[in-house]
Parts: structure tokens; C-alpha cells; sequence
């Protein structure tokens, strides 16, 4: 009997010893299997992380060129804004022009020049459309008790002559007329003995300005009016507004022929004592 209860305690230990191993190796197998899983899911996470981070290097070279394009796209809309801002000065500009010029009895054309030649010289030279009447600030062109045209004033004459010359103005008469304060004549007296013959002087220099740049001279009438046609009130000490020379625009009239009388015998009687008319 000892001998069979060994031998059972034997079988015994060794069934033990077998089932220990067999759990140990379900264990193992178990734990291989769970890093194998583990592997698997390393490996797909980082391929994941790849593709993310190539998607985000991606979406980087994707915004960079955005923005390039971006600033392409600013730079050409400040280009086009400057332009359109220089293209509203230039209409703003073309209607100040348009809304400054009043249908008179000038050519547009002529109205047009005109006015800009005025706005270049605003303090010496003034135009008035409804008239068709240029007016010249005599202190700039002439001197205190003058009549010679001053060196400063010949470039606008010549401009005004141009203008005068173009086919929009050449059937237009010119009258040239002088005006002046009521300021005698002092240090030009002898020459010039009153406003009259002063003023006179003036509107001739001025025509013949003209002329010499062109202007054809019968088209031309000359006055002066002295100080009885003044703008303002004088003023002691002389005015500056009354001192000027207009000149006004006329359609020109027509030409009046005149016939020569049919030639007649008469007897003239000639006082030898009085020297004939010169």
C-alpha cells in the first residue's frame, strides 16, 4: 500500500508540474500575441503619423503659396486703386472744367482753351464765358504810367495769339480796349497827358502784340476808356481792379463795300497861305 500511495503522489506532482507548464505557455502565447498586436498598431500609427505630418507639410506649402497669392493680389488691387483714384482726380478735374465753362458765344473749343490758359495766370488773367471777354491785370503788364509791354507778360500774349489764331476763333473780331484807375498820369504825363491817351496806348500795345504774333490786324478795334468805365469804387492811392485791358470776342461783321463816286470836274481854291493838311 506505501508503495501505490507513492507512486499515486508521484503521478500526482508531475500532473502539476505539466499543468504549471501549460499555463505558463497560454500565458506566453498570450502576451506574444498582444505585443504582436501591439507592433501592428505602432506600425499603423506611425504610418498614420507620416501621412499626417506629409498632409500638414502639405496644407503649409498650400497656405504659403495662399498667401503669396494673396499679397500678389493685394499689390494689384493698390495698383488699381491708385489708378482709379488718379482716373477720379482726372474726371473730377474734367468736371470742374465742364461745369466751369458756360455755353457763351464761343466756340467750346476756344471757351476750353481759354479757360485753362486763365487758371494757369489766376492773378493776372481772368476769362468770362458769357461774354467772350479776356481781361489782363495791368500792373502785370505794364508799368506804372506805361504803355510798353513788360517782358514777363510777352509769353501770355503770345498764348493768347495762338489760341486767337486757331481755325475755332479766326471769324471772331477782336476788340482790345484799356481801362485805368483814376490816378492822372505823373511821370508820363507829357507823353500821356490824361487816362485816355494812356489807356489808349495800352490796348494799341496790346494789339500789336497780337499782331506780331500772328493775329491777322484787321481784325482788330482799339479803345480806351480811360478811368470812366472803372470795376470798383476808387480807392485814394490808385485801385488795382480798374487798372486792365479786355479783350472781347465779336463775330465779325460783315464788310461794307464802299463804291468810288463817278469822277467830276471841280474847281478847288487853294489859300497858298495856309499849308495843306499833313
Amino acid at each position: 500500500m506505501s508503495t501505490t500511495l507513492t507512486t499515486s503522489l508521484g503521478i500526482l506532482a508531475i500532473g502539476c508540474v505539466l499543468a504549471t507548464g501549460c499555463v505558463r505557455q497560454e500565458r506566453y502565447d498570450t502576451n506574444v500575441s498582444a505585443t504582436n498586436s501591439l507592433k501592428e498598431q505602432l506600425v499603423r500609427t506611425e504610418a498614420d503619423c507620416n501621412a499626417a505630418t506629409t498632409a500638414l507639410e502639405t496644407r503649409d506649402r498650400q497656405l504659403a503659396q495662399a498667401q503669396a497669392n494673396l499679397n500678389a493680389l493685394q499689390g494689384q488691387y493698390d495698383l488699381l486703386a491708385g489708378e482709379l483714384d488718379t482716373i477720379a482726380n482726372a474726371n473730377d478735374d474734367l468736371l470742374t472744367q465742364v461745369t466751369g465753362i458756360k455755353l457763351g458765344s464761343l466756340p467750346i473749343e476756344t471757351q476750353q482753351k481759354l479757360a485753362a490758359l486763365a487758371a494757369t495766370y489766376p492773378n493776372d488773367m481772368w476769362f468770362d464765358a458769357d461774354t467772350g471777354m479776356l481781361r489782363f491785370g495791368s500792373d502785370f503788364t505794364f508799368s506804372s504810367g506805361q504803355a510798353q509791354l513788360r517782358k514777363s507778360a510777352e509769353e501770355l500774349i503770345s498764348r493768347v495769339a495762338t489760341i486767337l489764331n486757331s481755325p475755332e476763333a479766326a471769324n471772331f473780331e477782336i476788340v482790345v480796349i484799356g481801362h485805368t484807375d483814376n490816378v492822372q498820369p505823373k511821370s508820363s504825363s507829357v507823353r500821356y497827358p490824361t487816362n485816355w491817351e494812356l489807356s489808349t496806348a495800352r490796348a494799341v500795345s496790346v494789339a500789336k502784340a497780337l499782331s506780331s504774333n500772328g493775329t491777322d490786324p484787321s481784325r482788330f478795334q482799339v479803345a480806351g476808356f480811360g478811368e470812366y468805365r472803372p470795376l470798383v469804387s476808387n480807392r485814394d492811392g490808385g485801385t488795382k481792379e480798374n487798372r486792365r485791358v479786355e479783350i472781347y470776342l465779336q463775330p465779325t461783321t460783315e464788310t461794307v463795300s464802299w463804291e468810288t463816286p463817278a469822277t467830276t470836274t471841280e474847281t478847288v481854291i487853294v489859300d497858298i497861305a495856309e499849308e495843306p493838311m499833313k
